[in-house]
């Protein structure tokens, strides 16, 4: 019989192994995992309630009401492994309050919004390296104020982008992104190589091989006519360089690639297309280049702020059966502002002009519709979401002030015109609404936005707007019937640590 007391002091050194195991970072069974710097979690839920009645929106006509409820929440994972190894995970649920119709069922309404690997202090390897990491994964992504790069942070979903990014930061006055995304792909490994993901509409008009427009507010889905092409790659590089206090500059080159479809396997649906029309799309090789001036608290200008963003769009649209266009076309924005700090509630009052490029004739060989590519127009273009930066004249005048250190009240106006009155009117995700003519007025309307935001406790804040949109001629003349209003109110929530 083995002898007892010679046992004992080997139990209790496996039970003290154990129990240091188990105090390891993912002990309780994933003995082998490493330990990291820290883990930061964060976790928010926001709420939105909103009313519409649409009476611009519907021609003129009679008013559309809506009403609806959105919930988002998200849950982030920020894993510091270690000086060199950072990795993000981000879910996200969205839905809108009773469109299940039974929270019994199984639908699958959770996505991965992002998720990366981070490489940071690349130098550690070489000094070639200094001051560089790499991403790569999905992630959101903006650049400026999200007028062609946004997160769409606005809608229920938003975006997110699956890529690489290589980035070079000197932490003092020079920063330069070098990126690629793959906005989709036909060859996804699975039966089905679908993928709408990005696809906003058409821009400008292509012509079709029989000298036909292609159908006014046609739009890049799924089931509905000019389907997104195969496939679309991001690319270019983004830098600022800070001049002097207070001023910065900010170059830009990005290229979108999008792939001709000469299979016709996302093609249009035949209801639409003119007769004689073929069913394959061509693709579009659009380069954008421009640049950003970014000035605030420039100590020889106190109180003014400004940003003036000025860009240029040229390639090709690559014909199947289609003509091809010479892409030409440019826009701008500029913004001013000053703000009273000496007096209560510190207002700032502001003007900002924005123009994009319409194309004046579908038939010459150029496109010059401006295109925003992947933007956050809700931000810029008046909150109502009627227009996008393509083809758009919009003077907007802007008063904000904060009547508590809790408080911030902003009011906007906007007056938009089309920059050519045959081009389409499009709405924020890029479709056409509407196409004009040369007895058609070119004034779209005028939008005035009142929005208020209150941190009403810690970690927890209250937005409420009302916008309202009064249509102009065009409405009358292109669209038929009175030229209507439209109202909206929203009130939103977020709890957010």
């Amino acid at each position: 019989m083995q002898d007892v007391k010679a046992a004992e002091p080997a139990l209790s050194d496996l039970i003290k192994r154990i129990e240091a195991l188990e105090s390891k970072p993912g002990g309780g069974g994933n003995v082998s995992a490493p330990k990291i710097r820290g883990l930061k979690m964060g976790f928010d839920i926001r709420h939105r309630f909103e009313f519409r009645s649409d009476g611009a929106g519907n021609g003129g006509n009679n008013a559309i009401d809506s009403e609806f409820t959105l919930q988002r929440v998200r849950l982030s994972l920020d894993a510091d492994v270690n000086r060199n190894v950072r990795g993000f995970v981000k879910l996200q649920d969205v839905r809108t309050f009773g469109a299940e119709q039974s929270t019994t069922g199984n639908l699958s309404r959770v996505d991965l919004l992002e998720g990366f690997v981070e490489l940071r202090n690349l130098g550690d390897f070489t000094s070639l390296l200094n001051n560089t990491s790499l991403r790569v994964g999905r992630w959101q992504q903006w650049y400026g104020k999200n007028r062609w790069f946004g997160h769409l942070n606005w809608a229920n979903q938003s975006r997110s982008y699956d890529g690489i990014k290589f980035r070079y930061d000197n932490k003092k006055n020079v920063w330069v992104d070098l990126w690629a995304y793959q906005i989709s792909e036909d060859q996804t490994g699975v039966a089905s190589g679908d993928n709408t993901f990005g696809a906003t509409g058409t821009t400008g008009r292509a012509l079709l091989a029989n000298g036909t427009v292609p159908v006014v507010g046609a739009t890049a889905t799924n089931n509905g006519p000019y389907r997104s092409v195969r496939d679309e790659l991001f690319w270019g590089m983004y830098a600022g360089v800070k001049v002097l206090e207070g001023l910065t500059v900010e170059p830009y080159i990005a290229i979108r690639n999008r792939s001709r479809d000469a299979d016709g396997d996302r093609s249009p649906d035949f209801a639409t297309l003119p007769p004689g029309a073929s069913t394959a799309i061509g693709g579009e090789q659009r380069y954008h280049v421009g640049g950003r001036l970014v000035g605030k608290n420039i100590h020889w200008l106190p109180g003014v702020d400004f940003t003036f963003e000025q860009a240029w769009q040229f390639g090709r649209t690559e014909a199947v059966t289609y003509r091809s266009q010479d892409i030409d076309a440019y826009g701008g924005a500029y913004d001013i502002g000053y703000t009273f700090k000496d007096i209560p509630w510190s207002p700032r009052i502001g003007y900002s002009y924005v123009f994009a490029s319409g194309d004046d004739d579908p038939t010459d060989g150029d496109n010059e519709t401006f295109s925003h590519l992947y933007p956050t127009g809700h931000a810029t273009m008046g909150y109502i979401d009627f227009h996008a930066w393509q083809n758009i004249r919009d003077h907007q005048g802007h008063l904000s002030f904060q009547p508590t250190k809790k408080m911030l009240v902003k009011v906007d106006y906007h007056n938009f015109s089309a920059a050519d009155r045959l081009d389409d009117w499009y709405t924020v995700g890029g479709a056409g609404r509407g196409v004009g003519g040369s007895s058609v007025s070119d004034n779209y309307g005028d939008e005035i936005d009142v929005t208020v935001k209150y941190k009403l406790l810690k970690n927890f804040g209250v937005v409420a707007g009302y916008s309202k949109y009064m249509a102009g001629k065009f409405v009358e003349d292109a669209r038929g019937g009175d030229r209507g209003d439209t109202d909206w109110f929203y009130l939103q929530t977020t709890m957010k640590f």
